[in-house]
């Protein structure tokens, strides 16, 4: 069975406090007469189902257009964890994590996608620093931020990417049951990129 686990870009998708929100405006239509349709976009790389590259807070880490190809097919567990606004190591010590396994975070079940950063659940920097020590390759959460969002310093994204560990934000888990999928991301390839909106699936082992 294969999940779709991205959100949609039209005008409702949700956008991290200050970026620009999503714009398609059509340029050519063939209910209006043209001979095709054609639309322009306009959006930030942080929108809806996005990686984040280690250069989006690292300066001289990977951009989008770096990262190895490999890296974007894994093996991947989902853990539900509810009620948990700040996870912390010990919310994944069961998991059955295993070295390049990706991390996906099913925390923020029916909690409205616009919902304003600080009423979602976060992972923790001693959970970041954890999850670096065990070798994971992406961490992902259905939140428009692995981290809490009134701390400006970012330590979170900086423990993370820092170590080359990628970040995948504003998943779509409602559906998805805890447990092991192979993991299928396939990220705009953008030059120079700090990160870029994504497609992301999970395929049942």
């Amino acid at each position: 069975m294969v999940y779709d686990i991205s959100r949609p870009l039209d005008m409702h998708t949700p956008v991290y406090p200050g970026d620009p929100p999503f714009d398609r405006t059509v340029i050519h239509s063939m209910r209006e007469g043209a001979g095709y349709n054609l639309s322009t976009l306009r959006m930030s790389a942080h929108i809806g189902t996005h990686v984040d590259a280690p250069y989006h807070f690292i300066d001289t880490g990977l951009r989008i257009d770096e990262i190895p190809p490999e890296r974007w097919i894994s093996s991947a567990v989902v853990v539900e964890v509810s009620g948990i606004p700040l996870m912390d190591s010990e919310h994944f010590r069961n998991a059955g994590l295993r070295p390049g396994d990706s991390v996906l975070l099913k925390s923020n079940t029916n909690r409205a996608p616009d919902a304003h950063p600080d009423d979602f659940h976060a992972i923790s920097t001693d959970a970041a620093r954890w999850l670096v020590e065990r070798g994971v390759n992406i961490i992902g959460i259905d939140a428009l931020s692995i981290e809490q969002y009134h701390d400006p310093s970012f330590p979170v994204h900086q423990i993370l990417l820092g170590a080359g560990v990628l970040i995948l934000e504003g998943l779509h888990l409602d559906d998805v049951p805890a447990g092991r999928y192979t993991l299928f991301v396939a990220p705009l390839l953008i030059t120079g990129g700090d990160g870029a909106p994504a497609r992301a699936l999970l395929m049942t082992e």
